[in-house]
C-alpha cells in the first residue's frame, strides 16, 4: 500500500500553499439553473460533467 503524503505541520503557516484556485460553493437554486440552461444546451450532460470532475 502507498504511504500517504501528509501536507503541513503542527506549526502556523505550515504545510503546501493554495495554488491560487478560488473554492466557492454553488447551489441549485431555479435562478443558477436557469442561467446554466442558457449557456448549455444540455443540462444533464453538464451536471454529469460537474460531478465526475468532483469525483476525481
Amino acid at each position: 500500500m502507498k504511504k500517504l503524503t501528509k501536507w503541513g505541520g503542527k506549526r502556523e503557516g505550515s504545510g503546501r500553499k493554495s495554488e491560487g484556485k478560488a473554492m466557492f460553493t454553488v447551489t441549485l437554486n431555479a435562478k443558477n439553473v436557469a442561467r446554466a440552461k442558457k449557456k448549455e444546451s444540455n443540462f444533464s450532460g453538464l451536471l454529469d460533467r460537474l460531478l465526475a470532475g468532483w469525483l476525481r
